[in-house]
């Protein structure tokens, strides 16, 4: 080659190098006084551009999806409550003493008023009523003795009164001496005075009359009250004594139970006191098989128990079903908060970057993403408070393997 072929061939290629160098420092300095926001735009553009290019490369998600719709959400406090009777009664003996006969066993049916439930004493206090009536008839007959008795002294200082008035007569005739005439006044003063005399005992034995009427009435009462009858209508529940043993007032015999009205009783948390309020606050409880609703808080305690931090609630029920008795475990449901809101199933929300969202198909096929406000959560259903509405169609399964823009196909729909 000759020299002027090579020295053009060497200007040629140093003055390529130049360009390319050139272009280089353009390129990086185009790049260097990028803001942040074209930075975002294009690591958005470079992310939806990998996402629709990996969406072409692979098949569509298969996904399940439900409807949105309106329903009641109820914040609820799940707590084990008993059943009790609304009406019992713990029947002791009204006079202490041996139990003679019990004549009811748990398990019987007794009528208020009517039913014999047990007896205490019962000979021993026929005796002591016979004695008292004893004492009652004595006592009438001392009142009918003075009685006559006041009646003959009256006889007395009527004959004595009229003797005095002749002898008076005489007197002043001189047929008598003045000594027989105030022999005879003195005597109408003494019989004067055994009146009065009697009359006080008159009193005295009426009022003594009086005291043993009284008396016979205790001895009758407390021979009534040996035999208690049932003091209210329901089952014997308890019989805690046997014919035989010592009955003393304040100890109970039988216990009595009114399964026609019984309560719902449960011990809450102390942290929901305020939130329970008699009347407004409604349950709900399972006994057995047996469901019952929308029973409103009759009675709220008005302390908090001090070593458990809980106060009793009760729900009152009324004509309660047959396995509904009292002593019975109850699974009750104390209704917090209520309102109607858009549900969706819970397994609907996933969290993703930090937050709830739900799936949406579009019309392209594709998944849309929406951010959620939840609220309450009921039956597996999620309150939404902001973000889907109701009539809304969101991913219900398939919803983890999906994002923003993955290619889906509805294999499912439920609530249309």
């Amino acid at each position: 080659m000759s020299r002027a072929k090579q020295t053009l061939l060497a200007a040629g290629g140093g003055i390529v190098l130049a360009v390319v160098f050139a272009a280089a420092m353009v390129a990086w300095n185009a790049h260097g006084a990028a803001t942040p926001e074209d930075k975002a735009a294009e690591n958005s553009a470079e992310r939806s551009a990998s996402v629709s290019s990996a969406s072409a490369g692979r098949p569509a998600v298969a996904v399940a999806t439900t409807v949105a719709r309106e329903m009641l959400f109820e914040e609820r406090l799940s707590i084990a409550g008993s059943v009790l009777a609304k009406r019992f009664a713990l029947v002791s003996a009204r006079v202490p003493g041996t139990l003679d006969q019990v004549f009811v066993d748990a398990g019987d049916v007794v009528e208020a008023g009517t039913t014999k439930l047990f007896q205490t004493d019962s000979l021993k206090l026929e005796q002591a009523a016979a004695i008292a009536r004893q004492q009652l008839t004595v006592a009438e007959c001392s009142v009918r003795e003075k009685q006559a008795l006041l009646e003959k002294t009256q006889v007395a200082l009527e004959q004595a009164l009229a003797d005095l008035t002749r002898y008076r007569q005489l007197r002043e005739q001189n047929a008598i001496a003045q000594q027989i005439v105030e022999h005879q006044a003195a005597q109408c003063r003494q019989l004067e005075t055994d009146v009065r005399h009697t009359q006080s005992l008159i009193e005295l034995a009426q009022a003594q009359l009086e005291q043993a009427r009284l008396n016979y009435r205790i001895a009758q009462k407390d021979l009534s009250d040996s035999l208690v009858t049932a003091p209210i209508s329901g089952r014997v529940s308890l019989r805690l004594k046997e014919p035989g043993e010592m009955a003393a007032a304040g100890t109970p015999v039988v216990r009595i139970d009114d399964g026609s009205l019984v309560e719902l009783s449960v011990f809450v948390p102390a942290e929901y006191y305020d939130r329970v309020q008699p009347g407004a606050t409604k349950l709900r409880a399972r006994v057995g098989s047996v469901l019952l609703t929308d029973l409103p808080v009759t009675f709220k305690s008005p302390t908090v128990e001090s070593r458990l931090r809980t106060f009793q609630v009760k729900a009152l029920v009324d004509a309660p079903p047959a396995e509904v008795v009292p002593g019975a475990l109850a699974q009750v449901e104390l209704i917090l908060t209520a309102r109607q809101g858009v549900g969706v199933p819970g397994a609907a929300v996933v969290q993703r970057d930090g937050q709830s969202v739900v799936f949406t198909v579009g019309p392209d096929g594709t998944a849309r993403r929406k951010a959620v406000e939840l609220g309450l959560e009921t039956d597996g259903w999620r309150e939404i408070r902001r973000g889907v509405s109701a009539g809304a169609a969101v991913i219900s399964m398939g919803q983890s393997m999906v994002d923003e823009g993955t290619a889906v196909r509805v294999v499912e729909e439920a609530g249309r």
